[in-house]
């Protein structure tokens, strides 16, 4: 076996095995490289010996210069592509067709500082020596004198300050300003405009919500290993990846890892060649990188390969497009929170992780009832924010209403402690541009349950208090004993007096009750509901029985809510 070395790219680093070996694909026969196949002549060989060639390939005249960010932005394309790492700005355009993991993805590193990219994947790897004949100088940063006027100018308000901190800067510069024009625009028939604001500072263009986010490619996927330890990584580009959105199955030597991406899945499945030990570790990093770690039960051997590829593997698809799959749990506990509601608490396999993304829901089965299934979103352990976070991934909270002639609710209610029961992984369109817009972003948190449709209002609510947003909650049932966790949010409520706001509806109430009744309607949405307002945006969640959600949905649009900030859980 020869030396390993890794070689940059924006996704992450693809590793080099020497000797020169021809590129391996994800089969039986050894390891999954992210290899594309070079051209002859561009082996890494032959790239030592351009190096060493005469050849100038910093493009300087071998001068070291320093760098400024803008400077580095302007060298990004083929034919001129340079990219910072750990401070130094390396001219990387001969190396382009060099690079194994293809030219697009040292592409992804073109023109910027790329050292945290790096760093994630293989801090340790000395690209100096690689790169040394390609140093154009160090990165600094520039100075405010050296920055040419905007094509635009800005108002006299908004002109900067030197003495504005870093952050007044970076915010700043997020927001294209137009100035005021110098005569009124022409109304078109189908147009009115409004009187001009006296205020002389014009308006930021921008919108309060992300917009839809742009696909990414499809992941990538790598596997290293020490004397103890192998680690999965999969580079998924996506920056918003935490542990909570990698989905862990572990069956004897098969493993499947799902990760859920924007509104995508990427799966990997593979059965390993050797065996290793009950549990998993999942790691994710800025750059987009996840690793799933694992201990081998043989210590101090190293593995040729890894094993073989299963049904599904490298599958990226849209999430509402999986089937369904299911994992057995085991019913542990089971709490009444109305006279027909339960709080039931399931334990997953010590082998397997089942995270649920805040919004999404999972479908439950009985074993020997397949074609009896329910879908249920899990719910937070409790309300209270100072509760101990529980390991991730290892139980599932459902709030679970039983009707007595139900085809599921009442073999759930009848289950013995440690029966099993089957969850499938997660499915759902609340993706994470919904919960940051619904938890960030927002002024205030609107939120509109009826009965069970409370279920994903939870993690939601506790969410944008942690981030100190306000929220309205307008709870919908039919009598007092149907309110789940009255008590507790009614603590809450008295913790966070400044930003909660509980309302409780009954359509059913009983004598001396002096809250509000009736049902969902457009005057009582005009009571308690804000009008939508750019200075202080509203994201309102629907969630209920299917006639309750279209009805309030609709209601909303009605009012003036854009579809973009309202969004309606599917009952």
């Amino acid at each position: 076996m020869g030396g390993v070395m890794g070689c940059m790219g924006k996704g992450g680093t693809t590793v080099v095995t020497l000797p020169s070996t021809p590129a391996a694909t994800p089969d039986s026969s050894g390891n999954p490289r992210n290899k594309v196949a070079l051209r002859p002549g561009r082996s890494l060989m032959d790239w030592v010996r351009l190096g060493h060639s005469g050849v100038d390939l910093t493009g300087t005249g071998g001068k070291v210069v320093d760098v400024t960010p803008q400077q580095l932005a302007k060298h990004n394309k083929r034919g001129d592509l340079w990219m910072s790492l750990r401070g130094k700005v390396y001219n990387v355009t001969a190396y382009l067709e060099f690079h194994p993991g293809g030219e697009d993805e040292l592409m992804r590193g073109a023109g910027i500082d790329a050292t945290t990219l790096f760093n994630e994947v293989h801090k340790w790897v000395n690209f100096e020596t690689m790169l040394q004949k390609c140093l154009v100088g160090r990165l600094v940063e520039a100075r405010p004198f050296f920055h040419k006027p905007s094509f635009l100018p800005l108002p006299k308000a908004l002109k900067p300050n030197n003495n504005n901190n870093k952050k007044s800067d970076s915010s700043a510069s997020k927001t294209l300003v137009v100035p005021s024009p110098s005569r009124a625009p022409v109304a078109s028939p189908e147009t009115s405009i409004s009187a001009p604001s006296p205020d002389p500072v014009s308006t930021p263009v921008t919108s309060p919500w992300p917009l839809a986010p742009a696909p990414l490619p499809t992941p990538k996927y790598d596997w290293f290993q020490n004397d103890t330890h192998l680690t999965l990584a999969i580079y998924t580009r996506w920056s918003e990846v935490t542990p909570g959105h990698v989905v862990v199955v572990r069956k004897a030597m098969d493993i499947k890892v799902v990760c859920y991406i924007q509104d995508m899945t990427y799966t990997l499945h593979l059965t390993f060649n050797k065996p290793v030990r009950e549990g998993s570790e999942v790691r994710a990093g800025k750059a987009g990188k996840v690793e799933v770690v694992l201990g081998k039960l043989q210590t101090g051997q190293r593995w040729s390969s890894l094993g073989k590829t299963l049904e599904g593997h490298g599958q990226y698809i849209k999430t509402r497009d999986r089937e369904p799959e299911y994992v057995r749990c085991r019913m542990k506990k089971k709490e009444n929170l109305t006279h027909d509601t339960r709080l039931m608490l399931v334990e997953v396999p010590s082998d397997t992780l089942l995270p649920v993304p805040m919004g999404y829901h999972v479908y439950i089965r009985l074993p020997g009832k397949e074609n009896v299934t329910r879908p249920y979103t899990p719910v937070a352990p409790g309300l209270k924010q100072e509760e101990e976070k529980e390991e991730l991934g290892r139980w599932v909270h459902l709030l679970v209403k039983i009707y007595p002639d139900g085809a599921l609710t009442p073999g759930l209610d009848e289950l013995e402690m440690e029966s099993e029961v089957e969850v499938s992984l997660p499915e759902g369109t609340f993706t994470q541009d919904k919960v940051t817009a619904a938890t960030t972003i927002t002024h205030t948190l609107v939120l509109l349950a009826a009965g069970t449709g409370i279920t994903p209002m939870i993690r939601l609510t506790l969410a944008a208090l942690d981030n100190k947003r306000k929220v309205l909650f307008i709870l919908f049932n039919k009598t007092e004993e149907d309110i789940p966790w009255r008590k507790e949010l009614s603590t809450l409520m008295e913790q966070h007096s400044s930003l909660l706001t509980v309302i409780h509806v009954l359509s059913q109430p009983a004598e001396g009750w002096s809250g509000e009744t009736g049902r969902v309607r457009e005057e009582l949405l005009e009571k308690y509901v804000p009008r939508p307002s750019s200075q202080q945006p509203l994201y309102l969640c629907v969630c209920g029985p299917t006639p309750f959600t279209k009805l309030t949905h609709s209601l909303l649009l009605e009012a003036g809510h854009s579809e973009v900030a309202c969004h309606a859980f599917q009952s």
